[in-house]
């Protein structure tokens, strides 16, 4: 069955259906004793939602031991338990509710960067590129410590390099960088 999700008309079904569940969800919720939660709740359903449409594009991978679904499968669990975490939170009525909206133009601003990182991450690489705008973000987000920003991108940077590049075999894109790796 996943088979037949992972590409084409199934996709479209399971992208489809996966919507309409979450309208539905939203729909209910503003009618629901929980409405100031509204964003609470849909975030981590949405993030579900995103994690079991990219689950079943996995199935159209090549199947090995260690492949490559292995890195989406643990993006995918992770996201599914914290994402039920919050939800388990919300719902036991422990979590704050939704604040008001607002800064809308630092919303777009975020989304401006993570373009610019996902277009620099094929020229400039992904290390290169991961550590920057890590540390662009952790500036932005109002982290003003120079040192823990460093330390924190530059372990990811080798975090990443370790785990992912040498022992999972896993092709990042190097972009210039290429042939000094």
């Amino acid at each position: 069955m996943f088979v037949f999700l992972s590409e084409g008309l199934g996709l479209n079904l399971l992208i489809t259906a996966l919507f309409l569940s979450l309208v539905g969800i939203g729909i209910a919720i503003h009618y629901s004793k929980k409405k100031d939660y509204l964003g609470n709740i849909l975030l981590p359903c949405v993030l579900i939602a995103i994690s079991i449409i990219f689950f079943a594009i996995t199935f159209s991978f090549p199947m090995e031991d260690v492949g490559p679904a292995v890195v989406p499968y643990l993006w995918i669990f992770w996201t599914v338990i914290l994402c039920s975490l919050i939800l388990f939170q919300v719902m036991r009525g422990s979590g704050d509710p939704d604040p008001e909206p607002g800064r809308l133009g630092f919303l777009l601003f975020i989304i401006a960067l993570i373009v610019v990182y996902y277009i620099a991450m094929q020229t400039t690489g992904y290390f290169l590129s991961t550590f920057l705008f890590l540390a662009v973000m952790m500036h932005v987000l109002s982290y003003r410590k120079k040192s823990v920003i460093f330390l924190v991108a530059g372990s990811w940077v080798l975090f990443s390099y370790v785990v992912f590049y040498k022992i999972l075999f896993i092709q990042l894109p190097l972009g210039y960088f290429e042939y000094f790796f």
